[in-house]
């Protein structure tokens, strides 16, 4: 005999596993369903034993547990499942699923996994002794499998990376790139959120992240959502302590293709203030302007080269939506200002401006163009932090064309007058997931990516 119980969650909007999302008129309800063979109820903690289903939310929000036993409150949408599994996909023989020793739930839109093995269809790809992944809305597209890939300087490589430590306030993360001809690339990161949540905004980014030339200017795709320039998902605030220890960084140089980076170790500070908005008399944001910046030092060494640097750093960026036209169109600009002193007795000083035109098509196509100029100064010992291209013209653009995504992006060099680098990739969907193939053409690099759609 089979026991149900559904409940609506939408008395706590911030709860984590009820995904509340706000209409014109009122506020629209998701049920949670708990489906087993013993039940038992004593608000706000439910329990539940034998062939446990648990389904919260709907459409490509739906996630579906099975266990053998579980509890979940109500009041904080926090749970615990034991021999658990995980999946969105809501086919009788799902395309993945996640199997666990433990599976626990959080009311920050995570799940903790411990003893964690992953399926594609029966077949086992990997085991991992963690595994936390975020299931709110915003982690659409999360890809959990370790991206292969072969590059003409690397190899054969893989890319991954593990959460050690992870909480709102914590977060240690062990990346590796093993690679056929350059070694093991990686290291730990951590930070720690004094202010802010680190989960709700990056409490460290590395110092190539904070200048105005974006590896990926393309925003993530999601379906049907609503786009509203300025920004659509601004930065919440964050003040955050963070350190580095990377060996055999892979370096992106110009000059020296084969440049590898080692950071031994790098500490700082990282600062991202609230939004300041603007707003018409209609409520639709005009304006906004937010700042990031964060001060380091750390201890460097590059291959090829030798011996090690200390390196005292200092940068920020200031960006803001300079003119938005509807909701779908947005002229953005960006200013950058750094500062570096080095052991040697080098400095370096940075002066940038960015001016960028973009905008989203229905179905999730989008398309910008990035203008990026450099004022330099002084000089750097380092190769991997010096800015080789003063003067740069970024394009993206994607097409949705059914399920097929195609995505190129251009970097085109202003001084040498010459095109700098392009990238294209090619995405299909197959229901829950989503393989893609992309090919970069400067480090002759081909890589594949698996992503599942519904996290």
């Amino acid at each position: 005999m089979r026991i149900w119980l559904v409940m609506v969650v939408a008395a706590i909007p911030t709860a984590g596993w009820s995904q509340v999302r706000q209409g014109e008129v009122g506020t629209e309800e998701q049920p949670t369903v708990i489906e087993a063979h013993v039940i038992e109820a004593s608000p706000p903690t439910v329990r539940a034993e034998g062939d446990v289903v648990f389904e919260q939310g709907e459409g490509q929000f739906r996630r579906r547990l099975r266990a053998d036993q579980a509890i979940y409150n109500t009041q904080t949408a926090a749970g615990r499942m034991t021999s658990a599994s995980f999946t969105t996909c809501d086919l009788p023989r799902p395309h993945y699923r996640i199997a666990a020793q433990e599976i626990r739930l959080s009311p920050d839109q995570r799940l903790k996994l411990r003893r964690v093995r992953i399926y594609l269809g029966r077949r086992c790809l990997i085991s991992l002794p963690s595994l936390s992944i975020n299931v709110g809305p915003g982690a659409l597209g999360e890809i959990l499998l370790p991206r292969p890939g072969y590059s003409s300087r690397d190899g054969f490589f893989l890319t991954t990376r593990f959460a050690l430590v992870d909480t709102d306030k914590t977060g240690v993360n062990l990346q590796l790139r093993p690679t056929t001809r350059r070694g093991v690339q990686g290291g730990v990161i951590g930070a720690y959120a004094i202010m802010g949540s680190a989960r709700l905004a990056s409490a460290y980014v590395a110092d190539s992240d904070m200048e105005l030339r974006r590896e990926s200017p393309l925003p993530s795709l999601v379906e049907r959502e609503v786009w509203t320039f300025p920004e659509p998902k601004p930065e919440p605030p964050l003040l955050s302590a963070f350190a580095a220890l990377l060996v055999r960084e892979r370096a992106f140089d110009i000059d020296v293709p084969n440049l590898l980076a080692t950071r031994l170790p790098e500490i700082g500070v990282r600062y991202i203030s609230p939004q300041a908005r603007v707003v018409r008399e209609n409520g639709q944001p005009r304006v906004g302007l937010q700042v990031q910046g964060q001060t380091s030092w750390g201890r460097f060494t590059e291959t090829p080269g030798g011996g090690y640097v200390s390196r005292w750093d200092t940068r920020g960026v200031v960006s803001t939506t300079l003119a938005a036209f509807g909701r779908s169109t947005a002229l953005r600009g960006s200013v950058l200002a750094r500062y570096s002193t080095y052991g040697g007795g080098n400095s370096y000083r940075v002066l940038g401006a960015a001016l960028e035109v973009s905008r989203v098509f229905s179905g999730g196509s989008f398309a910008s163009m990035r203008l990026i100029a450099h004022d330099i100064s002084g000089s750097t010992p380092l190769e991997f932090d010096d800015i080789d291209i003063r003067r740069e013209l970024q394009a993206a653009g994607r097409c949705v064309l059914g399920r097929s995504t195609f995505a190129v992006l251009l970097d085109y060099d202003l001084d040498k007058q010459s095109l700098r680098d392009w990238q294209v990739s090619i995405g299909r969907r197959l229901h829950c997931l989503e393989p893609a193939i992309i090919w970069r053409h400067r480090f002759r690099q081909i890589s594949f990516d698996l992503r599942v759609l519904g996290l």
